[in-house]
């Protein structure tokens, strides 16, 4: 435990899928968790919070600097500290225009807006919140990234603006590692897998391979434990296998 009566979070991407997920494990374990909220369509967290009086549901564009401000001035006021930053928003549909040589042109605003999305967020959130995480001697990072941001791995001639954006990601990650391990952050970097889709009702599409509950279960239980080895970065998937990237 930290020196706080209790741990508290902040989830981004917590709308729906392995972001909400994370956030209702994490609200079982026992955190105060700012969970934030960016569509519009969905309502699971503000019924969540009816259950969960720990949840403070948040307005949380990532990709817009003045809401992560925002953001922050209100867990300063509240709270005063942070232990954890789960950076979990992404974006990772739109149309299939992003293939060197393909039926369309690249799209470059969207791959910006994914850039935007996927990648600039993190080290800005770190960099904004850091004050309130120094306050803390819990000192936990969370980062979503993906098995396609492998450079080592790659196979694939699709999915360009996704992969990319994961692989800077991790670059960036590897970054703030060399500078706040030292610091006593704990460095967590995440390989989700494919997950089915959560629509606004709480209901799973069915054409992926898991359920975002399995894939946040492994999620939180490797921020929650103490490994022997973190002057280590690495890529660990649902399964707790380590990856190549």
């Amino acid at each position: 435990m930290t020196e706080h009566s209790i741990r508290t979070a902040l989830v981004t991407g917590a709308d729906r899928g392995l972001g909400y997920e994370m956030t209702v494990r994490l609200l079982d374990e026992g955190f105060r968790v700012y969970a934030g909220k960016f569509n519009d369509e969905y309502s699971l967290l503000d019924r969540l919070a009816e259950e969960y009086p720990e949840l403070r549901p948040v307005q949380l564009n990532v990709s817009v600097y003045e809401e992560i401000v925002n953001v922050e001035k209100i867990i300063r006021e509240e709270c005063g500290y942070l232990d954890l930053l789960v950076s979990n928003a992404a974006f990772m549909g739109g149309p299939q225009n992003d293939q060197v040589g393909g039926d369309v042109p690249i799209d470059f605003d969207l791959m910006r807006f994914s850039f935007n999305t996927n990648t600039a967020p993190a080290p800005v959130l770190v960099d904004v919140f850091l004050p309130l995480l120094l306050k803390s001697d819990y000192r936990r990072l969370h980062f979503t990234s993906s098995e396609i941001s492998s450079v080592r791995l790659m196979k694939r001639t699709g999915s360009m603006r996704y992969a990319m954006t994961k692989s800077a990601l991790n670059v960036g990650v590897r970054l703030m590692f060399n500078e706040l391990r030292p610091l006593g952050f704990r460095f967590r970097l995440f390989q989700p897998g494919w997950m089915k889709r959560m629509m606004p009702d709480g209901t799973l599409d069915p054409r992926a391979r898991l359920d975002p509950k399995q894939s946040a279960e492994m999620a939180v239980k490797l921020i929650l434990e103490d490994r022997p080895d973190e002057d280590r970065l690495t890529l660990v998937d649902y399964l707790g296998h380590e990856l190549s990237f």
